[in-house]
């Protein structure tokens, strides 16, 4: 099981640029020569909620703006698979590139809930993306930054990060371009694309508060 450890820094220090970034680079369903995206992310957290920054390479953008909860899976799209207390349920947060976001909770992929406009809409409203379409090989370059506050765990009583033990998984994928593709974190060794097995998460450990020890 990958293991990391999330420190705890806030959203406007300085040192959100220096974390270190992890590649979303499991591919357990590519054919040869089928990859055609690079992808990594970075974690923090300011004890409140969670700050993510996701940074992709790509050759192609196939993307639209979506009602809240739309289809961005068919788009250029990371995702955030987290959850708390061992609890079989899980929440998942999904983001195209530009800043589209579903989310939902649930045991798997067919017993999910979504989660409302009401609860979404500051995070879409207060993410940041950059996009450079003048990269080396004509690659299109985005980045992505999401911050979830704990408001959005709406079926857990968590209120604070400091000091617990959560499993998680990121991914990246783009099922309605050219060619499709599926990374992620963990590896997940099963016959189809699936990114809904909390059974192959890793493990997010969150820095505690220097208050809390």
């Amino acid at each position: 099981m990958k293991i990391l450890t999330v420190p705890i820094i806030y959203p406007d220090d300085l040192r959100q640029s220096s974390l270190p970034e992890h590649a979303i680079n499991q591919t357990p369903w590519a054919k040869e020569g089928d990859l055609s995206c690079e992808a990594a992310f970075s974690i923090s957290h300011f004890n409140y909620g969670l700050c993510i920054k996701y940074s992709v390479v790509e050759p192609f953008l196939r993307v639209k703006k979506r009602k809240i909860n739309g289809a961005v899976h068919k788009d250029n799209c990371v995702e955030f698979f987290i959850a708390f207390d061992e609890d079989k349920s899980y929440y998942n947060f999904e983001f195209n590139c530009l800043g589209s976001i579903k989310a939902a909770f649930g045991e798997n992929r067919q017993k999910r809930k979504f989660l409302s406009p009401d609860v979404l809409m500051p995070i879409a409203d207060n993410m940041e993306i950059s996009l450079d379409n003048k990269g080396e090989g004509n690659l299109i370059r985005w980045t992505l930054t999401v911050i979830l506050p704990m408001d959005v765990f709406l079926y857990h009583k968590q209120h604070l990060l400091s000091g617990i033990t959560c499993k998680a998984n990121f991914t990246k994928c783009g099922d309605g371009l050219p060619n499709p593709h599926f990374l992620s974190w963990t590896d997940i060794p099963t016959a189809n694309p699936d990114f809904h097995q909390p059974s192959f998460f890793g493990k997010l450990i969150f820095e505690p508060h220097i208050n809390d020890v």
